[in-house]
């Protein structure tokens, strides 16, 4: 038997620690790429929005029936189209205004639907500036 003195000091201690260190930054890792996709997935949902509020903007711009109804209607049908849902539409004097929302994926509903608000004119079917009222 070997004396006390002279026995090997154990070497245990650290044994390991480099994986639990590797595993803690692979969670790092993990986290921030997934913070990363939502981000983008909301910048992408955003610009969805805009998107869609832009088109249906325009859309109505172009319409020359001088019916505000008809407008946000063509409107309306250019936003789904485009993925957006029309959730406001006003025109005002020689001019549309439209809001389109997106829901974002299921993941990110709690941050609710994201919206964008666009204006386009001179409407078209606008005959006056007076004539034109609400609609939608």
């Amino acid at each position: 038997m070997i004396p006390a003195a002279r026995r090997p000091a154990r070497r245990g201690t650290d044994r390991g620690s480099a994986t639990v260190l590797l595993l803690g930054w692979l969670m790092v890792l993990a986290m921030a790429a997934g913070i990363l996709l939502a981000v983008s997935t909301v910048s992408i949902t955003r610009r969805q929005a805009a998107t869609g509020a832009d088109l249906a903007a325009l859309a109505a711009a172009s319409d020359r029936t001088g019916d505000p109804a008809a407008a946000c209607g063509r409107a309306r049908t250019l936003a789904i189209r485009n993925g957006a849902e029309l959730i406001a539409c006003r025109a005002t004097g020689d001019a549309i205004e439209v809001v389109a929302q997106v829901q974002p994926p299921p993941a990110l509903r709690l941050l609710g639907p994201l919206a964008a608000t666009s204006r386009a004119g001179p409407w078209i079917g606008a005959t006056d500036a007076t004539e034109a009222g609400p609609g939608g």
